[in-house]
């Protein structure tokens, strides 16, 4: 069966309105580039098209999954990542209660790649790490309402473009001939927050308008969200074993020696944060088709998040300072040690107390621009050809104002306290509920005095044009031929400014020494700040207001961080050779495709190294085969195969070659290294699908990706030519040291790895129940299980869980909907250390979600969502297998209750 891309229009539109399985969070499997979809016959039964959904996944030849949004403008989670966990084998990752980024069959988002209207997009964003400066998609810069598809290709084709070990992503904005001639949605909500106790406004609305004789389509959609949420807990910023000044509770040397080799939290603190964000977003689509067999498609997608986060503090910084002014003047006066070699409790004298108010801000701006062309040449032949531009803006500040109790006796006192006493006393007995106690009054502005103000400014971006070509040629009735080109341009830029200074520093900067910073004074009254209570606990803290007061003294002016400042330009050039085919084997259907990617990658990369803004080029050149079939074993039961070789560009920071040459001494080099190549793997997939009942399906695929290297670090001894560094870094010494070898710390291909894992999907509608009420329910639900290894070490990937899940379990008649949502995912491993009490991990957590709608008439719908019901943390740990606290954070159940209306 042949199909114009009118017709193909035609089924994706029925497909996008149809009110299907996505209202219960769960996959729909993708028809773009998946072969032909026989019509769908919408209706407004929800098991029916349910059962519409799993007949588009018996026909697809590779493993693609989607979600769609159940209405217009109606996404089924408020948040597209949280969206995304209901596939099978995605995982996420949050942070103040909603997700960030996704982790595809055990590889974290460093591996997968997402692309905003079949166009490469690139989000940056800032969160509690400081701006994140990965490839890593950041799902939080875009609101849900703005989307109405998600497509999730598992496996990898020659027309799909490269970058990708995990998954490719594909985020589709609506479009006007999606829908009916003329479509009108407000949606209204009220988010309320229960830890941070209060209540934000939700809404997004649709205008979608088509001609009579649909030759012309215009559509505009919008979203706004503001969202306040608080984050509670408890926080050590890690644990260390480090040498104290002295141990009066010790009777022996034993005791001493154990004390001292005892880990202790590095500084053990409340967590009581606030995070204020505003969302806003509009698309817009125009479509035009002058002629029979031409289609011409503009989208536009605008998106900026405003971020506000806020962190006071109050902690025993003493135990986060290894030198002779921190633990070394420290004395153990009391201490627990448990069987885990944790100094669990003690009582401490001689700490340095720290009141810090930490301001963050930042703002994020996405912008994308894209015009298709769909062509039908003749009858055989069609053409597809799309110019794209997008680009995001990130500006990022993060300020903090210290105020410091010293010790009594340390020589950087500058001011007297009220009370001299510095004893602290901690107790990590219960890792998330610690308690802490100082022994003087933290609330006293005359106990504190001005130690440190720090300003650090953060200016990123990122640019993608990306020209694409596409040929379609009918052989015969089995064959089809595709071919294509594809050229993008990427820049990714970053600069880094910070103000950090002491206090006696600052004084120093002035060019007199005299306990004045520019005619500042390190003490503080109490119009200096505010007494706050965080995490329980009640002390004096600056505040916002003072900021300027600092910087505009001249005592702590910016300066370029050079380890901050970089950037990355990209050339990509590919093409491709598919051939799709669907036919008969042995009296049963047998489909797929196979082709090749040709792809020629060219990099400049810069960096400030040694004073000096160095530039560096390289290319390199990527041959990728694919081959994907699909075989009904009989006429309910399909096994899949596929085979791909693949790549994924290498990490940002990885690529920078700032660093130091010291030419004096002994010569040596420090930088990243632009030189460094890409993840490349071989991925291998099979799968068998039973739909055993209409509505029905048990599936179990299997995936194995042999990965070619890691980046890992290394020291070794290069030559200077072997550097790819400029001869202008050595100075006046070129001539000694032109031919010299130099010791070389730098990042390198490492060892390669495995991962493997199983994904075993299970649905069904409750039909077959006897009792009429739970015949209108039905469950799906999905388990993956994931293993790896990475050669050199052993060990497993970072990011990655052994075990995730996802159960939901729904009911819909023709009034009410209701979704009861569960999903699970395993602890897994954030930073590896060849000493595992340094190794750090985020514990298991499981969110339960529900959601229930109401249709009061044809066009008004009410909703009430209700959002981690069960407040699950999320926390971090050092040490696996003894669990150190490193810091939770609890934001409590987010509630949503809104009013739709549709015309």
């Amino acid at each position: 069966m042949k199909t114009t891309f009118l017709q193909r229009n035609s089924l994706v539109k029925n497909v996008l309105i149809a009110n299907s399985m996505i209202a219960a969070g769960m996959s729909l499997p993708a028809i773009a580039q998946e072969g032909v979809i026989e019509e769908v016959v919408v209706t407004a039964s929800f098991r029916e098209s349910l059962t519409q959904a799993l007949e588009a996944k018996r026909n697809a030849s590779g493993v693609v999954d989607s979600i769609m949004a159940e209405d217009i403008a109606d996404f089924p989670d408020t948040n597209l990542a949280e969206s995304l966990q209901r596939i099978p084998g995605v995982a996420i990752s949050r942070e103040a209660g909603e997700g960030r980024e996704i982790t595809v069959r055990g590889l974290d988002g460093t591996y997968s790649r997402v692309m905003i209207n079949n166009a490469m997009g690139q989000s940056l964003a800032a969160g509690s790490g400081g701006v994140r400066t990965s490839r890593a998609f950041d799902f939080n810069v875009f609101a849900s309402e703005l989307f109405n598809r998600l497509d999730v290709y598992k496996t990898q084709s020659a027309e799909l473009e490269e970058g990708s070990l995990g998954a490719t992503v594909n985020l589709h904005t609506g479009r006007p001939f999606d829908y009916d001639p003329l479509e009108i949605a407000l949606n209204v909500q009220a988010g309320y927050s229960e830890d941070a106790s209060e209540t934000s406004p939700r809404t997004s609305g649709l205008f979608s308008f088509t001609n009579d004789s649909e030759t012309f389509g215009a559509l505009v959609s919008f979203s706004t969200a503001e969202r306040v949420v608080s984050n509670t807990g408890a926080d050590t910023g890690r644990w260390e074993d480090d040498t104290f000044g002295s141990c009066s509770a010790c009777t022996t040397d034993e005791e001493i020696a154990a004390v001292n080799s005892a880990w202790h939290p590095r500084f053990p603190r409340y967590a009581d944060k606030t995070h204020e964000q505003d969302r806003t977003g509009v698309t817009g689509a125009f479509q035009f088709k002058p002629a029979e067999g031409t289609l011409i498609t503009f989208d536009a997608l605008y998106a900026n998040v405003e971020s506000e986060r806020k962190e006071p503090f109050m902690q025993a910084i003493s135990l986060a300072r290894t030198g002779s002014t921190g633990v070394q003047q420290t004395d153990v006066a009391a201490y627990t040690i448990d069987g885990n070699n944790s100094l669990i409790s003690a009582t401490m004298d001689g700490v340095d107390v720290r009141s810090e108010a930490f301001e963050s801000n930042w703002e994020s701006e996405f912008t994308q621009f894209a015009l298709t062309l769909d062509q039908d040449i003749t009858d055989e032949l069609r053409v597809k050809a799309m110019v794209s531009q997008s680009q995001s803006e990130l500006d990022n500040r993060e300020t903090t104002l210290i105020y410091e109790h010293y010790s009594d006796g340390d020589e950087r006192q500058l001011v007297n306290y009220a009370e001299s006493s510095s004893a602290v006393s901690y107790d990590f007995s219960s890792m998330t509920s610690p308690s802490l106690d100082y022994s003087f009054d933290t609330a006293n502005p005359a106990n504190w005095e001005v130690s440190e103000y720090r300003d650090r400014l953060y200016d990123a971006s990122s640019d993608s044009d990306t020209i694409k070509i596409d040929l379609e040629y009918d052989l015969n009735d089995i064959f089809v031929l595709k071919a294509g080109f594809s050229q993008r341009d990427y820049t990714y830029e970053i600069e880094g400014l910070r103000a950090d200074r002491s206090f006696t520093s600052a004084d120093e900067l002035d060019g007199t020494v005299d306990g004045l910073a520019c005619g500042l004074s390190p003490q503080v009254t109490a119009d200096m700040g505010s007494v706050v209570n965080a995490g329980g606990q009640t002390f004096f803290m600056g505040d916002s207001s003072q900021f300027n007061t600092y910087l505009d003294s001249g005592c702590w002016p910016y300066a370029v961080r050079t380890g901050d400042t970089r950037d990355v330009e990209e050339n990509v050039t590919g093409f491709y050779l598919q051939a799709d085919f669907d036919t008969d084997l042995a009296g049963r259907r047998f489909r797929g495709n196979f082709g090749v990617r040709q792809v020629e990658t060219e990099l400049s990369a810069t960096g400030i190294n040694s004073d000096q803004t160095v530039t560096v080029d390289h290319d390199y050149s990527d041959t990728l085969p694919s081959l994907n079939l699909a075989y009904n074993l009989a006429e309910d039961l399909i096994l899949r195969a596929s085979y791909a070789k693949v790549m994924s560009r290498p990490n940002l920071t990885d690529l920078n070659p700032g660093g130091s040459v010291a030419i004096f001494g002994d010569p040596a080099v420090s930088y990243g290294n632009p030189y460094i190549e890409p993840f490349r793997a071989d991925n291998y997939d099979i799968s068998a699908e039973w739909y055993f009942d209409e509505g029905a399906l048990v599936s179990l695929a299997y995936f194995y990706k042999d990965i070619e290297s890691f980046p890992t670090s290394e020291t070794t001894r290069l030559t200077w030519a072997q550097t790819g560094l400029p001869d202008s870094l050595l100075g006046s010494q070129i001539n000694d040291l032109i031919d010299a070898e130099f010791d070389v710390t730098r990042r390198v291909n490492g060892g390669g790895g495995m991962l493997d894992g199983w994904e075993l999907q299970y649905q069904q509608n409750f039909t077959f129940v006897p009792v009429e009420f739970f015949q209108k329910m039905g469950v799906i639900t999905n388990i993956t299980l994931v293993d790896s290894e990475v050669d050199a070490t052993g060990l497993q990937l970072t990011g990655q869980s052994d075990v995730s899940y996802n159960v939901t379990v729904f009911y819909e008649d023709d009034k009410l909907s209701t979704r009861l949502a569960y999903s699970y995912r395993d602890e897994y491993v954030t930073s590896h250390n060849s000493d595992f009490n340094k190794a750090r991990y985020r514990d298991e957590t499981a969110n339960l979600d529900f959601s229930v709608a109401y249709q009061f008439n044809d066009n008004l719908r009410f909703t009430l969502e209700g959002i981690n019901l069960t407040d699950e943390p999320v926390a971090d740990y050092m040490a696996p297998g003894i669990g150190r606290l490193w810091a939770e954070q609890n934001t409590g159940t987010q509630w949503l209750l809104g009013m739709s209306y549709k015309y």
